[in-house]
């Protein structure tokens, strides 16, 4: 067990180190860089500008099985009518992630409307509930 132990904390001590080299002084290498708030609100300028919209969900999702196959209808659903992905980031959250996902929702509400998921869900709902 201590082996494990030891083995994560170095793992950890690695990716910490790599990620304060890189904010230092912007190294080029091969290490692992998971970013920082200023590059992830960089990326979603710089896709909203390109015309993608991405709107994450953080954490394990449970949902019944009535659940998943309307979650996947909506997913279709945003992505064909309004050009939004509607992507599960997982359960690793980092600096980056956070300030794309909150710049990310910030845009797509100046672009769709503060409603968008709500009116979009009840949008979806109806047309879900025709196909069965």
């Amino acid at each position: 067990m201590n082996k494990i132990l030891t083995l994560i904390l170095i793992f950890t001590f690695g990716l910490s180190y790599s990620q304060s080299e890189k904010e230092k002084g912007g190294i080029k290498n091969d290490s692992i860089f998971f970013g920082n708030c200023e590059s992830g609100t960089e990326r979603a300028i710089k896709d909203v500008g390109n015309k993608t919209y991405k709107s994450y969900s953080y954490g394990l999702i449970v949902r019944t099985k009535d659940e998943w196959n309307f979650s996947e209808f909506y997913e279709k659903y945003m992505k064909s009518k309004y050009g939004i992905l509607i992507k599960d980031g997982g359960c690793l959250i980092t600096a980056e992630s956070k300030c794309y996902t909150k710049k990310m929702k910030e845009l797509i509400f100046a672009e769709f409307g503060t409603d968008i998921f709500e009116r979009t869900r009840k949008e979806a709902e109806k047309l879900y509930n025709k196909t069965e």
